[in-house]
């Protein structure tokens, strides 16, 4: 009897043990999203820039307007979760547009039982219409939760809004 007492309180004890103390909440961002800096290529070398009167839209997108700031760096942005080849936006700065195109595939993710899923991207090819951006490097082609650069947009020297 004080066997089974015991085995009984033990047990009790791992199952209370084992509850979960978060209550299922999920505390982390699960929105994959690009990672893309700018950069000018010219006689003094490679080196970041800054755009001037910078937007950057969702063609074809219900949340047209993506980013909109002045002296940007760097933008962040998500990807349709959805099949769609290729995914279009629009990109401004100053009063140059350009086109952005990126071929991409979406893969399910389990990021855990409290948050769920996510969707990964792997970008496979980037086209744009040389208005304002002269190359596109692909240089992490995984967009997922991480902050890694995925993309290193050079913009055309002459058309840099920020020199």
């Amino acid at each position: 009897m004080k066997n089974s007492l015991f085995i009984c309180f033990f047990l009790c004890h791992l199952l209370l043990a084992g509850c979960d103390k978060g209550e299922g909440i999920c505390t982390t961002d699960v929105v994959s999203r690009v990672h893309a800096g700018f950069y000018v290529r010219d006689s003094l070398g490679e080196r970041d820039t800054l755009l001037k009167n910078f937007g950057f839209y969702g063609i074809l997108r219900p949340d047209s307007l993506i980013y909109d700031g002045v002296g940007v760096k760097k933008i962040v942005f998500p990807l349709p979760d959805v099949n769609q080849q290729p995914t279009l936006f629009a990109f401004a700065a100053d009063t140059l547009w350009d086109t952005l195109k990126i071929f991409h595939d979406p893969m399910l993710f389990l990021v855990s039982f409290e948050c769920g899923f996510t969707t990964h991207h792997t970008i496979h090819w980037v086209s744009h219409k040389n208005t304002i951006i002269d190359t596109i490097v692909i240089s992490d082609p995984l967009v997922d939760l991480e902050n890694y650069e995925n993309l290193k947009i050079y913009i055309r020297p002459s058309s840099d809004p920020g020199m």
